[in-house]
């Protein structure tokens, strides 16, 4: 679109905008901006239970021998969840290739600039983006008089996201140095202040009640491993056998649980859960579903486990104790809403006002008293009812349809049945992980087609905040249009998408912008 058309087509979108409000500014403001709630603002049932970590989609690639539903086993011709996972995790160590190895956003060089991006988590919070929580990082000793690794004796130390709050309990028992702050909204202001300057982009609070209780996991889980001595002669703990892999077999050793329990596990009962996001970048995410559009996801995890590690220190030097957790512990995104960040939506994810979906989420439990956030609602429901861009976007038909409802176990939906991988009685909209996870292994990356076409995907300007005024005006259902008119987020058809002009130009715009 030239200089002309944009300013013809952003002039008519403001002056019908305009004059809805001059003439109807309680009906065009059909939802309060910003509106706060005292409760979780999606329905939630009496009867709904809290989630089983061991039925997450990554932790079932390691225990469920189940066979995949018919629309997975013909579009990408798995079998088992098993193959699925074991597939995907093999991709992103950089062990196997996907089907599109060295095509644009596929090269070596895209590889490299994801496992960079993903080098801090993978090396100093290892498994936690699989929900791992209180991660471990295996590494060698070194003989001190040689200088040499002691390749056959692995260890297990803390990494980032560790639970050890050791030093607290030195520092109340010994040196009685815990900081009293004057009140908990004291509190709110330098946690959020040491939060942002420690590296996150969006800061909300939660209490830790029996209202956010629900989407801690009722029990928490970690795979089984065992050790397998590798070509070079290191040992590492893996839960599948390596070498069985490779001949094409899926050899998993299931996952153990526990009942999930702060006080045992991190000495603590929590108070407060403070939630961080941290942004993607916007270029980088117009590439989806490339490798270039990965490395910024790989990116946010390691600045997640960084961020988190960094606040965990912040609290324990002041007395108090904390659990960094990134994809672990409890639900990300219900708990981002308690801490008043934005609206779920139609993908998923939660929408923030500022960054739209392209956020990852990393939270802190901690002890001390924090002033709480309240839920806020500012249109994100009543834009997903009528937009189903993501839906019609997603290259796994992962993305129901259908409108937001409290989801039951056995609802069928155009996208397939609800099964244990989807935490039932509660509102939202229908996604099937199974079918998002084996397009990923199919796909050889990660995917986020869904939050690059995502009309609140925009970056600061003025005419991406005239799209975000729309939404709450009754032309809303106009701005997937318009979105699509100014041609944000490129191709909705997935197949033309992997082969358009608009995903190359992406590609090469983002390696050529310095």
């Amino acid at each position: 679109m030239n200089r002309r058309e944009f300013l013809k087509v952003a002039g008519v979108t403001t002056a019908v905008t305009g004059a809805t409000l001059a003439s109807k500014p309680k009906k065009a403001f059909a939802v309060e901006l910003g509106k706060e709630h005292d409760q979780f603002p999606n329905e939630v049932s009496k009867d709904a239970k809290r989630f089983s970590q061991q039925n997450h989609v990554f932790f079932r690639a390691f225990w469920d021998k189940e066979p995949v539903d018919e629309f997975i086993a013909d579009r990408f011709g798995y079998k088992s969840f098993t193959e699925v996972g074991l597939i995907f995790v093999s991709q992103h160590e950089g062990i196997k290739e996907g089907r599109n190895a060295g095509k644009l956003g596929f090269r070596q060089v895209d590889k490299a600039l994801e496992l960079s991006s993903w080098s801090v988590n993978d090396h100093f919070a290892s498994n936690s983006q699989l929900g791992v929580r209180n991660s471990l990082i295996q590494t060698y000793p070194v003989n001190p008089e040689t200088g040499e690794q002691m390749k056959d004796m692995p260890v297990l130390v803390p990494g980032l996201f560790s639970w050890d709050n050791s030093k607290v309990d030195k520092k109340i028992g010994m040196a009685k140095k815990q900081y009293k702050f004057k009140d908990a909204k004291e509190a709110e202001q330098c946690v959020k202040k040491a939060a942002k300057h420690l590296g996150a982009d969006l800061v909300g609070i939660a209490p830790y009640n029996e209202s956010t209780k629900r989407w801690t996991y009722e029990d928490w889980a970690v795979p089984n491993v065992k050790p397998f001595t590798m070509p070079d002669g290191t040992v590492e703990y893996l839960p599948f056998d390596p070498f069985k892999f490779e001949k094409g077999e899926y050899e998993t050793f299931g996952v153990k649980t526990v009942k999930s329990d702060f006080k045992g596990e991190a000495g603590f009962e929590p108070k407060s859960v403070i939630v961080l996001a941290f942004e993607m970048d916007y270029d980088a995410l117009k590439t989806a579903p490339t490798l270039t559009s990965g490395s910024t996801v790989a990116l946010g995890y390691s600045r997640m486990a960084e961020t988190g590690h960094k606040l965990a220190e912040f609290l324990r030097n002041l007395g108090y104790k904390a659990a960094p957790c990134g994809n672990d512990t409890a639900l990300s995104v219900p708990l981002a809403i308690e801490a008043g960040l934005g609206e779920s939506s139609r993908m998923g994810l939660i929408v923030t006002e500022k960054y739209g979906p392209r956020v990852r989420l990393a939270k802190v439990y901690t002890d001390l008293e924090i002033q709480p956030d309240k839920p806020i609602t500012f249109g994100v429901k009543e834009f997903c009812n009528v937009c189903m861009k993501c839906a019609d976007a997603c290259p796994g038909k992962a993305i129901s349809h259908e409108p937001a409802q409290v989801i039951k176990e056995g609802m069928e939906f155009s996208t397939g049945k609800v099964t244990k991988s989807t935490m039932t009685g509660v509102e939202k909209w229908f996604v099937n992980g199974e079918r998002c996870l084996s397009f990923w292994s199919y796909n050889g990356a990660d995917c986020g087609t869904c939050i690059s076409v995502c009309p609140y995907n925009k970056i600061d300007e003025w005419h991406h905040d005239l799209s975000k005024l729309m939404t709450l005006t009754p032309f809303k259902p106009l701005l997937r249009s318009l979105d699509e008119t100014f041609g944000y987020g490129g191709p909705i058809e997935p197949d033309e998408r992997l082969e358009s002009k608009y995903l190359k130009d992406a590609v090469n715009d983002f390696w050529d912008k310095l």
